[in-house]
């Protein structure tokens, strides 16, 4: 059920950029727990805990794979490493983070935690506005 493998192979651009960055048994693993999780087999940590897969290794796999989705968004590319001429895309990915953050959490935890993710949110626009003036330069 959950290693039928041709379920699993439509990731396309996205999946052979993660590839280069795992080895293909931890890429495996890490599709596998996602899908059974989606599939309300397990709960996240029954399933990293059934796979042998530790939270650390997860947690890469889906921020790449977010990140890879977001950038393809942006720039029908998934290659997201930064550079001068992609830096107004940076930009954008980074605006999408704030957001991201901003739904993160219910009213009462953006309560609890208003001041931390503040300075987060502070900081990644500023990150924000670097790029943009950078992209100014060029």
């Amino acid at each position: 059920m959950l290693l039928d493998r041709k379920k699993y192979s439509g990731f396309g651009d996205i999946e052979n950029d993660l590839i280069h960055d795992l080895d293909k048994e931890l890429l495996h693993k890490c599709i596998v727990v996602e899908q059974s999780i989606s599939d309300g087999d397990f709960s996240v940590d029954e399933a990293l805990e059934a796979y042998r897969l530790s939270t650390d290794d997860y947690d890469k796999y889906i921020a790449k794979k977010s990140h890879a989705n977001i950038f393809l968004s942006l720039s029908g590319s998934t290659i997201s490493k930064a550079t001068i001429k992609t830096s107004y895309t940076v930009a954008h990915v980074v605006n999408i983070y704030i957001e991201m953050l901003d739904g993160t959490f219910d009213e009462q935890l953006n309560a609890v935690f208003k001041d931390r993710l503040g300075k987060i949110k502070t900081e990644l626009e500023g990150i924000s506005d670097d790029f943009e003036k950078l992209k100014e330069q060029v």
